[in-house]
C-alpha cells in the first residue's frame, strides 16, 4: 500500500478528493460557484462553456474537461476558475509542472481565495516542491483558517518536509474542525511511524481498512488479537506488496513463543517457495495466494502483527538473516578479484510513489566507470529493458530477467558483496538475508525508513543514502560513488 498522501483539492474549485495514501479519487464540482467566479467577458456563451467544462469534470470525463477548459481560456484567459480547475485536472493526470503553472495563473487572478492556494499547495507537493507547498498551504490557512480540509492538506505538506510535530498538530486541528474522512487517521498513523512512535503508529495503521483500496479479506473465523489458546491453526495472510511481505514475515517465527503451535501463512506466489524452504519457517504451512487454504481457528493480516505483538522501536525483531537461499537452489559462483555489486533502479511502475522512489538506470551511470567492480542487474519487469536502451550491456550483466522467483533471487544476492537499490523489494530481501545493502531514498521517504538516520532499525546490514534536497539524485549518487570507490579499494587491498 502506498504511503504518499494525495491531499484533497478544495471543493470550491472542482476538487479531486484524494483518499489519503493512494485512494481512488472522485471528482466533484460546484457549477454555481465556478460560474460565479467567471468574468462576464464573453457573455453567456463563455459562461455556458465554463459550466459545461465543470459538468464534464464532475462526470469524470477528464480529457474532455481538459479540452473544454483550454477552449474557455483560449477565448478569455482571465477566468480564474478555468485556470484553477485545469490545474487540478493536470495534477490528477500527472502533469505536475503544467498543473503548478496553471494554478499560479489562477491564484494571480484570485489571490484572496484560500481554496485556490490550497490547490496550488497540493500541486507543488506533487511536483516535489515541498517547502513551496508548505508556504502555499500557509497562505491558504491565513485566508480560510476554519477549513478542516485545508488543515489536512497542510499536515501532508509539513510531513513531507519533516515537520512531524507540526503535521500531527495540523491533523488534530483538521479533526477538531470536522474532517472525518478515514484518510486522516491513516495519514496520521504514517506520521507517527515515520517519527518512530510505533505504539500510536501501528494502532492507527488499522485505519487502512477504511480506505477504498484496502478491502479486508473475509474468512469464516475471527480476527486474532494475540490470544494463545486457539483450538486450531492461525492463518496469517499477506496483504500488500512483495516488500511488505519480506519485511514483516520476520514476525512469523516469534508467534510460536505466543503459544501458536500451528501456523498457516498465505503469501504471494513468487515468495511462497522461499518461505517454504527457509529453515526459519520450518513447521509453518506456507500457501501461495490462490491455492486452497486449510481451515483455521483465527486469522490475522500480516501487517497487523506489529500492533498485536506490541512492537516498539526498541523491540523490532531485527535478527538477520531470517531469509536464506533454499538448499535446493545451487549456489552461484562469483569472481573474487573484483567487488560484485547488485543493482536495482526501479520499483513497480504502478506504485503511487514510484515517480519519487525509482531513479532509472541512468542515475546509476555515475558508478559504472569505477574499475574493480562487476555490476549485475537484479532488475525485473520493464526496468530491465533500460540496460539495452542505455547501451549498458558491457557494463551491467542482466541477471534479474532470468530469475523466476524470490527463492532464485536469494542465490543471486548471496553471491554478491554489495547491493545498491532503490526502495523496493530487493532492498528488503537483501536486508533480510543480512547482505550489505545501500538504499537510495527520496527526500520524503516511506514511513519505514524514518528520518534523520543513515541506518535502519529493521535491517542491521543496511545503509540509507537520502536526498538532501527534493529530486536531487546527482548528489546522492556522488556520495554513493565515493563510498563505493572506498569499498572497491578495501576489496582489492584484501586480495593483495
Amino acid at each position: 500500500m502506498s504511503d504518499e498522501g494525495d491531499g484533497a483539492d478544495a471543493p470550491t474549485q472542482a476538487p479531486e478528493n484524494g483518499a489519503g495514501d493512494g485512494g481512488a479519487a472522485a471528482t466533484r464540482a460546484s457549477t454555481a460557484r465556478v460560474t460565479a467566479t467567471a468574468r462576464p467577458v464573453g457573455g453567456e456563451e463563455i459562461r455556458r462553456q465554463v459550466e459545461r467544462a465543470v459538468r464534464l469534470q464532475s462526470a469524470g470525463k477528464v480529457e474532455e474537461a481538459l479540452a473544454a477548459y483550454r477552449a474557455v481560456l483560449a477565448r478569455d484567459s482571465y477566468i480564474p476558475a478555468a485556470w484553477i480547475n485545469l490545474g487540478v485536472l493536470l495534477r490528477r493526470t500527472g502533469r505536475m509542472a503544467a498543473a503548478v503553472a496553471c494554478l499560479k495563473r489562477g491564484v494571480a487572478l484570485k489571490p484572496y481565495d484560500g481554496s485556490a492556494w490550497s490547490n496550488l499547495g497540493n500541486a507543488l507537493r506533487a511536483a516535489g516542491r515541498y517547502e513551496e507547498a508548505v508556504r502555499a498551504h500557509g497562505r491558504a490557512l491565513e485566508l480560510t483558517s476554519g477549513s478542516a480540509q485545508l488543515h489536512y492538506n497542510m499536515a501532508l505538506a509539513q510531513r513531507d518536509v519533516g515537520y512531524l510535530e507540526e503535521a500531527l498538530h495540523a491533523f488534530r486541528r483538521a479533526e477538531m474542525l470536522g474532517y472525518a474522512k478515514p484518510e486522516l487517521t491513516w495519514d496520521r498513523a504514517l506520521t507517527y511511524l515515520l517519527q518512530g512512535d510505533f505504539a500510536n503508529g501501528f494502532e492507527q495503521y488499522e485505519a487502512r481498512w477504511s480506505l477504498p483500496e484496502a478491502a479486508r479479506r473475509q474468512f469464516d473465523c475471527p480476527v486474532w488479537e494475540g490470544e494463545g489458546d486457539l483450538d486450531g491453526p492461525l492463518l496469517v495472510w499477506a496483504e500488500q506488496g512483495f516488500g511488505d511481505t519480506l519485511q514483516f514475515c520476520r514476525y512469523l517465527p516469534s508467534l510460536k513463543a505466543r503459544g501458536i503451535e500451528r501456523l498457516i501463512v498465505e503469501v504471494q506466489g513468487p515468495i511462497a517457495r522461499l518461505l517454504q524452504e527457509t529453515p526459519a519457517f520450518e513447521g509453518v504451512t506456507v500457501v501461495a495466494r490462490g491455492a486452497p487454504l486449510p481451515k483455521a481457528a483465527a486469522h490475522a493480516p500480516l501487517l497487523s502483527l506489529p500492533r498485536v505483538l506490541g512492537t516498539t522501536l526498541e523491540t523490532i525483531p531485527a535478527g538477520t538473516p531470517y531469509l536464506t537461499r533454499p538448499a535446493a537452489i545451487p549456489a552461484r559462483r562469483a569472481p573474487v578479484d573484483v567487488l560484485n555489486v547488485g543493482l536495482c533502479w526501479a520499483g513497480k511502475p504502478s506504485h503511487r510513489n514510484d515517480r519519487n522512489r525509482s531513479v532509472g538506470a541512468g542515475a546509476f551511470m555515475a558508478l559504472f566507470d569505477l574499475p574493480g567492480a562487476r555490476f549485475q542487474s537484479l532488475q525485473k519487469g520493464p526496468g530491465a529493458r533500460q540496460i539495452a536502451e542505455h547501451g549498458l550491456e558491457a557494463l551491467v550483466e542482466d541477471v534479474g530477467s532470468g530469475l523466476k522467483d524470490f527463492a532464485e533471487t536469494t542465490a543471486a544476492i548471496e553471491a554478491l558483496d554489495l547491493v545498491i537499490t532503490v526502495d523496493t523489494s530487493i532492498a528488503h530481501l537483501a536486508g533480510a538475508m543480512g547482505k550489505e545493502v545501500w538504499v537510495v531514498l527520496p527526500y520524503a521517504p516511506d514511513w519505514r525508513w524514518m528520518l534523520h538516520r543513515d541506518d535502519s532499525p529493521w535491517y542491521p546490514s543496511m545503509t540509507l543514502y537520502r536526498q538532501t534536497s527534493p529530486g536531487d539524485w546527482d548528489e546522492v549518487f556522488a556520495r554513493v560513488r565515493g563510498a563505493l570507490a572506498g569499498r572497491i579499494s578495501d576489496k582489492l587491498r584484501a586480495r593483495a
